[in-house]
């Protein structure tokens, strides 16, 4: 009953709430010898799908209930991460919003792996995946404490978890949206000429281009009597309108982000404004194209973009032409307010 409760309590607030991927749990009377490290073990989590306990740590963990220290928690906080990272079935929204609560965690995880003194246990600075866990430990057991000391970490674990705690000491459950909204993002500096859109490197303007000039050209010496022709301007065209469906520009300002799809025909024919609270992560594949005789040309990147929006999670690529330092310093702004950067080069 009291390893059901811990497996409940990690994952209340959550749509998708089993541990698909661990089929079996062990639990032993007390430490237990790990048959391949050799090792002393009070708790694991396998990718394997199993689970294993020591009985007596346990319970001493659930007799202390506010000593950060819960074994129960802990490995469940493993188990609700590495069943996303199997690829079974995990819950829609801690998945993708992971990294925007990782962008945010960063922050605090480096300075305990640089020995700085945290409210959180040091055992979390081995490896992410036990900060994470330790962060689930702290939560449950002093969220007063972890919301005055690391209050963005806090928030964005109670965002994640989909649950809260009210001064008082009782829990809120299905919080998120609340939360999110109360997120202030802020730029201070405020960059929109980083990223010029690239046409020239897009496939569908490039096939578009083929297949509308093979089309003019077919229409010649009687060309347009037949059925060809047409038919190649046709393909042109749906090429064409793929590429203003797909064609994305985002434009932001001090505390939102405007999402605008469409080049030229379709232009601004879905747009919508965001709150920057709402944007999780940027990537981008950087590639410097250079000319025959070495000079550096330009720097090319390839970039996605994920945000979130009344309950669904949104990507957007896009080809464009980097401007530097502009580029650093809108990478540098999404950083300092805790959304996933990660630059590829």
């Amino acid at each position: 009953m009291q390893i059901a409760a811990a497996a409940v309590q990690v994952t209340f607030g959550l749509d998708t709430w089993d541990y698909s991927h661990f089929s079996q749990i062990l639990v032993y009377p007390s430490e237990y010898k790990n048959p391949q490290t050799g090792k002393m073990h009070k708790g694991e989590t396998n990718l394997g799908g199993f689970m294993c306990f020591s009985w007596k740590d346990f319970v001493s963990g659930n007799q202390t209930p506010d000593d950060k220290i819960n074994l129960g928690l802990h490995e469940f906080g493993h188990a609700l991460r590495f069943n996303g990272v199997s690829g079974d079935e995990t819950d829609y929204f801690f998945e993708n919003y992971f990294k925007r609560w990782l962008a945010c965690a960063a922050r605090e995880f480096t300075k305990m792996r640089k020995g700085h003194p945290s409210i959180l246990r040091k055992y979390g600075s081995v490896n992410i995946n036990e900060f994470f866990s330790v962060v689930v430990e702290t939560f449950f057991e002093k969220p007063q404490e972890f919301k005055t000391n690391l209050p963005e970490l806090y928030n964005h674990t109670s965002i994640i978890l989909n649950q809260t705690f009210a001064d008082d000491g009782s829990v809120e459950l299905h919080c998120r949206e609340k939360l999110i909204q109360q997120n202030k993002s802020v730029f201070t500096t405020v960059v929109n000429d980083a990223l010029t859109y690239s046409l020239k490197d897009s496939g569908h303007v490039i096939a578009a281009v083929l297949f509308f000039v093979i089309g003019i050209v077919s229409l010649s010496g009687g060309g347009y009597k037949y059925p060809p022709a047409y038919i190649l301007l046709v393909i042109a065209g749906l090429f064409w309108m793929y590429f203003e469906k797909k064609f994305t520009r985002f434009h932001f300002e001090k505390n939102t982000f405007t999402v605008i799809k469409g080049f030229l025909i379709l232009k601004g024919f879905q747009t919508k404004t965001l709150p920057l609270s709402n944007m999780i992560s940027l990537y981008a594949n950087c590639v410097k194209e250079y000319s025959e005789s070495g000079e550096f040309v330009k720097e090319m990147a390839y970039v996605t973009i994920m945000y979130y929006d009344q309950g669904d999670f949104y990507e957007e690529e896009m080809t464009c032409v980097i401007s530097q330092p502009q580029f650093d310093t809108l990478c540098s702004e999404l950083i300092d307010n805790y959304i996933h950067v990660f630059i590829k080069k």
